[in-house]
């Protein structure tokens, strides 16, 4: 009888332990709440459909909100668009230079050929206000066009961070993979509208593909 007992008791506390594990693991991310849908497209508001020539990859989406956009523009380019939500009006934007930011063991949306690009997932909870971003690149960026609503700007990097609220935990990370090449030409533009920031970053698909400073811009408006 008493074995009986130490065994109910031994299994009672294992299933207690296991539950509590599920928990702190549901409880710092959610990671595991991203799906990849192929060739289902984001909505970006007043800006979609593109005018020609791409093709949607597929994207991420937690629940029913798509977060992450892949596409294939005109077989050339290579662009990642990023939703953010809950972006302040008087949302703080720096660049600066930092040829040493560490790479994160985040989440990989992009894993290309020539690089890849990592995020936090933590990034897209619900209830994260935003009120800083700053872009952290290893090269000078060079704007285009510089205003409250649009940051369009390129720039030939080897690595970048988009960190968030100066939080190390929520960053996006992209970094050369292609072996020998040590810089890769791109385009970024940030897109304010109401509390949401859409984050655009082009890159050509091959290495020997020319990306002129005003691409992205000339072709998303």
């Amino acid at each position: 009888m008493a074995s009986i007992l130490i065994n109910s008791t031994i299994k009672t506390i294992c299933i207690a332990l296991l539950f509590l594990l599920y928990l702190s693991c549901k409880k710092d991310g959610i990671s595991d709440e991203i799906n990849f849908v192929p060739q289902k497209s984001m909505k970006i508001k007043s800006l979609m459909p593109f005018k020609e020539d791409y093709h949607c990859i597929g994207s991420y989406t937690i629940k029913k909100d798509t977060v992450v956009s892949q596409f294939e523009i005109q077989s050339k380019y290579s662009l990642v668009v990023i939703k953010l939500k809950n972006v302040s009006t008087n949302c703080k934007f720096n660049s600066c230079l930092y040829s040493n930011y560490p790479t994160p063991g985040y989440f990989t949306i992009v894993d290309e050929s020539l690089y890849e690009v990592k995020l936090s997932p933590s990034l897209f909870n619900e209830n994260y206000k935003i009120s800083k971003i700053d872009f952290i690149s290893d090269s000078e960026i060079k704007y285009e066009m510089n205003n409250d609503s649009i940051k369009s700007f390129s720039l030939d990097f080897n690595k970048y961070a988009i960190k968030i609220n100066d939080e190390d935990s929520k960053v996006i990370y992209g970094e050369i993979e292609y072996y020998g090449l040590n810089k890769l030409n791109a385009n970024v533009l940030f897109y304010n509208v109401e509390d949401l920031t859409y984050i655009f970053i082009m890159t050509p698909m091959k290495e020997n593909i020319p990306l002129n400073k005003n691409v992205l811009y000339d072709y998303v408006f």
